[in-house]
């Protein structure tokens, strides 16, 4: 029996998988790694959750930053790596995704919001920091581009930020308490485009091994899960992606 069969086996006899999806997924539809060598970080110096609140010119750069980015989004489109993705997710109920990425992609290709945690936050939505309460993210948009003073919260008038977790930032504990639970619960884990080296999603395969889950890595460079893991597929995503849809 080749790899694919045994996957595709996995599938149909999982009674709930649990999908943990990195930048790798996205970066084949054309939206660069953050983090890469070549990456947004490498020429553009992270502005700390300190200095956002502290500065409204860090505020203004951090808009300014995200505007830039929903331009990017709106050129690009979920690959067929989120098509698998939201193949499997909508295949039954007990099936959920948790993705490390910002950009809606996911969201975009089908899968249901209810079904998705974002454990580092949504660049298409904005926030309140004091309330959580959602904001029109196109307000704080027009604000930058017509150089007036950023809008407060409508609720409670605190300070509103995108709504991604950003460097030095607390995560949001009940995002990885939810997430913990949905990989305890799960008996088929599949890891695709993540490197596993970014703290805590990458400690989530760990937790999948340790409550009896099987492990399945789909990623072009190897990780340092690959030696426990079930299975392991060191390819680009469309690859192995397009591959796996036939078969189903």
């Amino acid at each position: 029996m080749n790899t694919f069969n045994k996957i595709i086996r996995l599938l149909k006899a999982s009674k709930g998988t649990v999908f943990l999806t990195g930048a790798g997924i996205s970066t084949e539809s054309g939206l660069p790694d953050f983090r890469s060598d070549n990456g947004f970080w490498t020429k553009n110096k992270p502005i700390q959750f300190n200095e956002f609140l502290l500065s409204e010119e860090k505020q203004r750069l951090s808009w300014e930053r995200n505007i830039e980015l929903h331009s990017l989004l709106k050129k690009i489109k979920p690959n067929i790596g989120h098509a698998f993705v939201e193949k499997i997710i909508n295949m039954q109920k007990n099936n959920f995704l948790i993705t490390q990425n910002i950009d809606g992609l996911h969201q975009k290709s089908g899968v249901p919001k209810n079904k998705i945690i974002e454990i580092h936050g949504s660049a298409i939505e904005a926030a309140c920091l004091e309330c959580e309460a959602k904001q029109n993210i196109l307000d704080f948009h027009s604000a930058i581009k017509s150089k007036r003073p950023l809008p407060k919260c409508v609720i409670c008038d605190g300070v509103v930020k995108v709504a991604t977790i950003s460097f030095g930032q607390p995560m949001n504990e009940m995002d990885m308490m939810h997430a913990s639970k949905i990989v305890e619960d799960s008996d088929l884990m599949i890891v695709m485009g993540s490197s596993l080296k970014v703290l805590p999603a990458g400690k989530l395969p760990n937790l999948a091994i340790q409550s009896g889950s099987k492990l399945v890595i789909f990623n072009r460079d190897k990780t340092h899960y690959d030696s426990s893991a079930d299975i392991v597929i060191n390819d680009e995503l469309k690859n192995i992606c397009s591959r796996l849809i036939q078969e189903l």
